[in-house]
């Protein structure tokens, strides 16, 4: 595994608040992270079941080491950051649309095989699961990951890059098509993104929606609803509320990505980054243990680093996620925001319902008292910036059309600075390759 892939799934243990839009990213398990971020990233049969074996094998180990928890450090912001403008600002997005197709592929998903039916004859449309085998081909060759058989794709889910689902619309049941498809350039494997490829695709059988009576309705909804109109809007109001919760946490990550681009970070408080370097490094140690490794040699492993290349690539993260999380305490600072007694109870409460806690207490078992009250804290900031913000609705097409506009002006910018900031730019570009690349060599390569 190459040494820069490291940040990606760094990213994925760090213990400190990042703001994400109002959900605690203070609030993860370390060691869930990390093993969460192995699975995803065995990508390949070989790797996947030499995960398992050493899984299965640490199970049986007489002993695991465990990490005392380290203690928050407290500090002031204020002392580290200069803020730029945080209040009035705006905000464009996208107003809240539920169309008749959204209501539709939602009843398919609450009801599953219950409102689905067999297709012999026809083509394929939208909104079907189609049961497929397809090969996907580079430069002639089947590449790693590209061939299945027998998989339920539906159509219109966004499952598939580009084109492939659409591409599928109107092809005979029965019937192969090929696909002639361009991968994105942000995708993660690097052999892939923004190459052309061909898919043969073979399309063995199709389920479709059964259409919508009262008895079908009356069985997905166990009796509460036999009104199809009725439950129909249920559904649809349901969609709406799921939507303003997306929409609330756009407008917040668009207010902390203003406020980041109008402020500056001075220097980062020691005790800060020795947290969140210990809680990383301790975040591996018990990975290690679990997988009856040693330290030094899960880093070798896995990343291809020394301990010494490890701290170094982690202190980066770490400073990275702690940017955000110092802009908005440096605004409740200023602005004379903290967390009451009472908002650090109904936080508690909140975390438990969202993050699926049995009962407050053991979510006060899981999290330290501090931990928990900068998530509160943060989550009020967010609440008051939002506040304090301008929200425009915009259309599709204003939206793209300012979308191109923005990048047009940032590549005249880059085009003028080049010669000053290539070796910055060098830097950034390995980051977000370390971002897409993770997922696909990191566990391929520990097997090896």
């Amino acid at each position: 595994m190459k040494k820069r892939n490291l940040m990606a799934i760094l990213a994925c243990t760090v213990c400190l608040a990042t703001a994400s839009a109002g959900a605690p990213a203070v609030m993860a398990e370390e060691t869930e992270a990390v093993t969460e971020a192995a699975t995803e990233a065995a990508d390949t049969e070989a790797a996947a079941e030499a995960a398992t074996e050493a899984a299965e094998d640490s199970t049986e180990a007489d002993t695991e080491e465990t990490y005392e928890k380290v203690p928050r450090p407290d500090y002031t912001a204020s002392d580290y950051v200069e803020l730029g403008e945080y209040k009035g600002l705006t905000v464009k997005i996208a107003p809240i649309e539920v169309t008749d197709e959204e209501i539709l592929a939602q009843i398919s998903a609450n009801a599953g095989s219950d409102a689905m039916e067999d297709v012999t004859e026809g083509t394929v449309e939208e909104g079907d699961t189609a049961n497929i085998d397809y090969v996907g081909k580079l430069d002639g060759e089947a590449f790693d990951g590209g061939t299945a058989k027998g998989y339920d794709l539906e159509i219109g889910s966004g499952t598939f890059i580009d084109g492939f689902e659409d591409g599928l619309v109107g092809v005979k049941i029965g019937d192969t098509v090929d696909l002639t498809l361009t991968f994105p350039e942000s995708y993660p494997s690097e052999e892939l993104a923004g190459k052309e490829t061909v898919f043969t695709v073979t399309v063995n059988s199709v389920k479709r929606m059964k259409e919508l009576t009262s008895d079908l309705v009356s069985t997905i909804t166990d009796g509460e609803y036999t009104d199809v109109d009725a439950y129909k809007e249920s559904v649809k109001e349901t969609l709406i509320k799921n939507k303003e919760d997306s929409r609330d946490s756009e407008i917040k990550s668009d207010i902390l990505s203003q406020i980041s681009a109008n402020s500056t970070v001075r220097d980062y408080p020691q005790e800060m980054l020795d947290y969140g370097l210990t809680n990383m490094q301790n975040a591996y140690k018990q990975m290690a243990s679990q997988y009856d490794m040693e330290y030094a040699d899960l880093l070798q492993n896995y990343f291809g680093m020394t301990e010494e290349q490890f701290n170094e690539e982690a202190l980066n993260v770490v400073k990275q996620n702690l940017d955000a999380e110092m802009y908005l305490k440096a605004i409740a600072e200023k602005e004379g925001i903290e967390v009451s007694d009472d908002d650090y109870e109904a936080a508690c409460q909140r975390y438990a319902d969202t993050y699926g806690y049995d009962s407050v207490d053991d979510l006060k078992a899981a999290y330290d008292e501090d931990t928990i009250r900068i998530s509160a804290l943060q989550d009020k900031v967010l609440d008051f910036l939002e506040e304090n913000t301008t929200v425009e609705e915009t259309t599709e097409t204003e939206a793209s059309t300012e979308a191109a506009e923005e990048e047009t002006a940032e590549a005249g910018t880059e085009a003028g600075t080049e010669a000053q900031t290539e070796a910055a730019e060098e830097g950034t570009e390995a980051a977000t390759e370390a971002a897409t690349e993770a997922a696909t060599e990191a566990s391929t390569e520990a097997a090896e």
